[in-house]
This record gives C-alpha cells, sequence and structure tokens, in this order.
C-alpha cells in the first residue's frame, strides 16, 4: 500500500471513529446483527422502528428519530445493500432482515413506521409477524402484489441505464422524478443517498425472495391499528393508499396537502403532527 492510500485509510479510520464518538455523545447507540443489517438505536421507551424507501438509507429519518426518541425507543436500519448494510451475496428476505434487527435488540414488540418500500416491509412483517407488531404507519404506500395501472414515464430511461450498467445515469434519471422530488433545504441529502445507495442495483433479482403469499391477497387479515398517509402530490401512490384504507380492518387515511413521496422530507411538520397524534406523543 502506497502513502497515499495509508494516508486516506488512517483519514477515514478518524473519520469513522469521529462520527462514533459523536454518536454515543448524542446517546445513539449502533451496531450490526448477525447478517449484516446495520443499524442504530437511540432513546427509552416503547420501541419503533423507521423503515427506508429503497434508493435511500437511514438518514432520510433524522428528524423523525429526534423527536420521537423523546418517549420512545428508535430504531434505525439500513436495508440490505444501502447504507452501512452488507450486500447480498445469498438469497435474503426483508422480513428476515426486519426480524433480525428485533432479535438482535430483544425487542418483542414495535411500531413500524415504513414509507414507500419501507411500508411494504412493514406490511409483511404485520401479516408474517402479528405478534411482534405494535401499530403501523404507511407513508407513500406499496405493497406485494399490487399491480399499478399505468407504467412510469420515467421507467424506459430508468431500465436502458441499467442494462448499460451506467448506476450513475439511473440514480440522475431517478433524481428527476416526482417520486424523489424534495425542498430545496432536503435535495442535497436526497441526491447524497441516491448516488450512494448505486450499488442496490449490482443485487441479483434472484436473491431478494419474494413472500410466500402477496400481501394484495391478505390484507384483511392484519390486525394491528394502522395510519396510512399519502402526499397530495405524490401521484404513484395514491391508489395503493386507498386500496390499503379500504381493506385493513382498523385504519386511517390521511393526505396531505402539497406532500410528496418523500413525505417526512417534503413535509415533516405535518408528518409529525399526524404520526405524533396516532402514536398518542402528547398523554
Amino acid at each position: 500500500m502506497n502513502k497515499t492510500a495509508i494516508g486516506f485509510a488512517t483519514l477515514l479510520a478518524a473519520g469513522l471513529a469521529a462520527a462514533s464518538a459523536t454518536a454515543a455523545a448524542q446517546g445513539i447507540r449502533e451496531g450490526r446483527t448477525a447478517g449484516g443489517i446495520a443499524y442504530d438505536v437511540r432513546g427509552s421507551g416503547p420501541a419503533v422502528v423507521l423503515i427506508t424507501g429503497s434508493n435511500l438509507d437511514r438518514r432520510m429519518w433524522d428528524h423523525e428519530a429526534e423527536w420521537l426518541a423523546e418517549s420512545r425507543t428508535v430504531v434505525r436500519y439500513d436495508l440490505r445493500a444501502h447504507g452501512d448494510s452488507d450486500t447480498a451475496t445469498a438469497p435474503f428476505t426483508h422480513l428476515t432482515d426486519l426480524a433480525g434487527v428485533l432479535d438482535e435488540l430483544k425487542i418483542a414488540k414495535a411500531t413500524l413506521i415504513g414509507l414507500s418500500a419501507g411500508s411494504s416491509i412493514a406490511v409483511e412483517a404485520a401479516l408474517d409477524l402479528p405478534d411482534r407488531v405494535e401499530r403501523l404507519v404507511l407513508a407513500g404506500p406499496a405493497f406485494s402484489g399490487y399491480l399499478p395501472k399505468t407504467r412510469p414515464a420515467f421507467a424506459l430511461d430508468l431500465m436502458a441505464a441499467l442494462k448499460a450498467g451506467d448506476y450513475a445515469k439511473a440514480g440522475e434519471v431517478l433524481l428527476t422524478t416526482s417520486v424523489f422530488a424534495s425542498p430545496p433545504e432536503a435535495r442535497p441529502l436526497v441526491r447524497q443517498m441516491v448516488m450512494e445507495n448505486d450499488r442496490l442495483w449490482t443485487v441479483p433479482p434472484q436473491l431478494m425472495r419474494p413472500p410466500a403469499r402477496p400481501a394484495a391477497e391478505r390484507l384483511e387479515s392484519i390486525k394491528a391499528p394502522t395510519l396510512v398517509l399519502v402526499g397530495e402530490n405524490d401521484e404513484f401512490q395514491q391508489e395503493p393508499a386507498r386500496v390499503l384504507a379500504r381493506r385493513i380492518p382498523d385504519v386511517q387515511l390521511v393526505i396531505i396537502i402539497n406532500g410528496g413521496h418523500l413525505l417526512n422530507l417534503t413535509s415533516p411538520r405535518e408528518f409529525k403532527s399526524v404520526v405524533g397524534n396516532f402514536l398518542s406523543l402528547d398523554r
């Protein structure tokens, strides 16, 4: 290893150590499951697990983790092949990864808050691990087995970039869509997350195992009280949100005026108000 490489490695190690020390000073515990899923924990009280969307990582929940930790034990984790979590080298399911986080932290039951792909994971947990789910918050929601009526206009450009192995181009395509639209103050973080999580595209699709039965076939079986949130400007998730609101027995649907798909980033005050009320944080 040359001197330049050694110098960079030293700086990187120092940076990681400083970040870890800062987290510890803030009362944040960091760890990794036996399966390679990176997480952090803060606060005390009933457990809340924050589940990210695809192409993102747990930094998307910075604001929510702070205010929730005032009265809850808050867990954030990175999906496999995202953030600081390991990539996929063997068959896996996102549900198994979530269960691994709960087991690692000895959490018997938790409220799950998921956005986009994270909401799909939360739905699977409510169906397959019902005794471990206290409540559900599904933002910009998705669920397995749902077939959209139209194909997004950007799909062809995205597929072309992925076929060419141009992951930077794929990220740029996504960032021009309404899916990743965000206010000016959040744009640098959104861009950073999308561009830094491009290794997800390298995971062979056959390694991600689908659920044994799609959620679309059994939504009526969800027993956990559920809050469905969708932004007024979230053009692709309006119908899935309404399907969930029709079919889950104990459910509330809230449409956030002027909200986008990345709802906690486009409408942080409204998100906090509605979620806080649902979780009875003021009681």
